[in-house]
C-alpha cells in the first residue's frame, strides 16, 4: 500500500489543484483498534472501520487486511490521503466531518476512472449517508 501513496497523492493535487505533500505516516493495526479509536470503548453492532486519518499525527491508519490489489482498499486510502492532503494545506472547514465530501467525492472519481461503474455501491455509501457524515454535530 506504501508504494501507492506517491501517485494517490500527485492524484489529488492534480484535482483540487496545489502541489502534492509529504506522505503521511502509515499504520496498519487490528480491526479492533481501529473500532476503539473511532468509537471508544463502545462500537455498535456489526461496527467496521475502513481507515482513519489522525490530523495531530499526520497519520493514516489502515487494518491489517487491507490489501494493494484490491480496488475497494486502495481507494480508501486514497479517502485517508485527501484528509492528509486538507490537513497540510491547512484548509478551513466548520469541523472535521465537513471534510468529508471531498474525500467521498473524490474517492468515487478514483474509482470510475478504474473501472469501477458504480462507485457508491462499492463504496457502501449514498448522498444520505454521505450528509449525513458530514454533518457538524454540537458538542454535548
Amino acid at each position: 500500500m506504501v508504494a501507492l501513496i506517491p501517485g494517490m497523492l500527485v492524484w489529488i493535487c492534480l484535482q483540487i489543484g496545489c502541489e502534492p505533500p509529504p506522505p503521511p505516516d502509515i499504520i496498519f493495526v487490528s480491526q479492533e483498534v481501529l473500532l476503539e479509536r473511532v468509537y471508544g470503548d463502545k462500537p455498535h453492532e456489526g461496527a467496521y472501520v475502513c481507515g482513519l486519518y489522525q490530523d495531530k499525527t499526520q497519520t493514516v491508519w489502515l487494518p491489517h487486511e487491507c490489501r494493494a490489489d484490491d480496488l475497494l482498499d486502495q481507494s480508501t486510502l486514497l479517502h485517508e490521503l485527501v484528509h492528509h492532503v486538507q490537513t497540510v494545506l491547512e484548509m478551513d472547514y466548520p469541523c472535521s466531518a465537513a471534510r468529508e465530501p471531498l474525500a467521498y467525492g473524490l474517492q468515487a472519481q478514483w474509482l470510475l476512472e478504474n473501472g469501477v461503474e458504480d462507485p457508491y455501491a462499492m463504496m457502501g455509501v449514498d448522498d444520505f449517508t454521505i450528509l449525513i457524515r458530514s454533518i457538524c454535530w454540537p458538542v454535548e
